[in-house]
């Protein structure tokens, strides 16, 4: 017998815990495998895919995408062993790697805070690797040997493209042994049902080590089918056990949107902007953030690289909607040693967040924004909105909003320790009609 109540908490728990483990799987899966994805299709494991344009509206990867830089991606298998990146002199130009394990944690991070810009090599090893680097590189030990590899590279405009073009070129991937061939995923991503849900996640923590200390926590759900490694699961399953799974599956993922408590900052004496908490990006045992960062925000940087700040409401606490008109005050100082930028995205039914359609093409306003009007002291006025501002002035600065509901994100890179110790208060978004 089964209580009905325990076995369905204990299967939210099994899910809260392995969802980042499936989201970043089905990602790799929709990059590397899907016949579908026209734009990246069979695109291999252990190459660098470099994306030429700076993404757009159209752009449903990854939620939140960033409209400032070019991402350079790899997916990486190193169980065959070791690879070997080299990266070009990058000119001081702001650029990052973040290699992210299974579930989601920045394994490590390189590029121009903590490795500078000059022409460097790093020589990535798995796990299970015994051995030292090469003359001249870097060893970087990764505790997975499924990592995602996601690249940054700081574009100043349309016009900057060509040089960045330059950059991604002269970046090198390769084997350190020429003879290993990379594993593909064999279950097909569904995260809609339960039993597709439970093949993946088996599949891919069977490929990695899980930590030592969270092996019991894992064997702890192995009666729910969360089996490392394990082949049809599901069938094996008691079937009030399937039941359960089936009955709380859509609810469960839906909960996932909701942010947990005590897992956001506020800034500012009002309502509007919110920062994640210091483990975000290296994420310990707190798998409820760990959840709900891979539903809104995958592939999040840890704070020391990147800090964002996320609105959903303005000063008095309200939904932000294109229904209204906002004007948010940009300071002069900023408070970042890279650069800064402020994105409007727009809700998917799933509530997955990305960039709106608009008729200016302008998805993000920054510190490189060309045009904008500014206060004799160097602040300005961002104005947001669905319909164009009446003011030439206004219109320079405006961020176009979706008709709907709409979120902000403000993106801090490099960030200053008035950043860090949150001593920076950002002003509110103030409704303006």
């Amino acid at each position: 017998m089964h209580d009905d109540t325990t076995l369905h908490a204990r299967i939210r728990d099994a899910l809260v815990y392995s969802f980042p483990v499936h989201d970043v799987a089905q990602t790799r899966w929709q990059f590397t495998q899907n016949p579908d994805n026209h734009s990246q299709r069979g695109a291999p494991p252990n190459v660098l895919h470099h994306n030429r344009r700076l993404l757009n509206h159209r752009a449903r990867t990854v939620t939140m995408p960033n409209n400032d830089t070019l991402y350079s991606i790899a997916w990486l298998d190193l169980s065959g062993g070791p690879l070997l990146l080299w990266l070009p002199d990058m000119q001081d130009r702001y650029y990052s790697f973040a290699f992210l394990d299974i579930f989601t944690n920045n394994a490590a991070c390189i590029g121009r805070r903590t490795t500078g810009t000059a022409a460097t090599g790093f020589l990535l090893a798995g796990p299970g690797w015994q051995g030292e680097a090469p003359a001249g590189t870097r060893l970087l030990r990764l505790p997975s040997n499924d990592i995602w590899a996601l690249g940054r590279v700081l574009v100043d405009g349309e016009e900057d493209l060509p040089a960045v073009h330059a950059l991604q070129d002269a970046m090198r991937l390769a084997p350190l042994d020429a003879g290993s061939t990379p594993r593909l995923l064999q279950a097909r991503p569904d995260e809609r049902s339960p039993e597709h849900y439970l093949e993946l996640v088996n599949e891919v923590m069977g490929r990695n080590p899980v930590p030592a200390h969270e092996q019991a926590l894992v064997a702890g759900y192995a009666d729910l089918g969360l089996r490392p490694g394990a082949r049809n699961a599901w069938q094996a399953l008691d079937p009030a056990v399937r039941q359960a799974w089936t009955e709380t599956h859509a609810a469960n993922l839906h909960a996932l949107r909701k942010a947990p408590p005590d897992t956001s900052y506020r800034s500012g004496r009002g309502g509007s902007w919110s920062s994640g908490v210091d483990h975000l990006g290296n994420f310990g045992d707190d798998y409820a953030y760990r959840a709900f960062v891979s539903l809104v925000g995958l592939g999040a940087l840890e704070r020391e690289e990147a800090i964002y700040f996320t609105a959903l409401t303005d000063g008095r606490g309200e939904a932000l909607d294109g229904a209204h008109r906002y004007r948010l005050a940009i300071p002069a100082d900023m408070q970042v040693d890279a650069f800064w930028s402020l994105t409007m995205y727009e809700f998917a039914p799933d509530g997955r967040r990305f960039f709106t359609d608009n008729p200016l093409q302008r998805y993000a306003l920054g510190d490189r924004t060309p045009g904008l009007v500014r206060h004799a002291d160097g602040s300005f006025d961002i104005w947001l909105q669905h319909a164009a501002p009446d003011s030439a002035d206004a219109r320079a600065n405006w961020l176009p909003a979706p008709a709907g509901r709409f979120s902000l994100a403000l993106r801090f890179y490099q960030p200053r320790r008035a950043l860090l110790d949150r001593s920076f208060d950002m002003p509110e978004v103030e409704r303006v009609d």
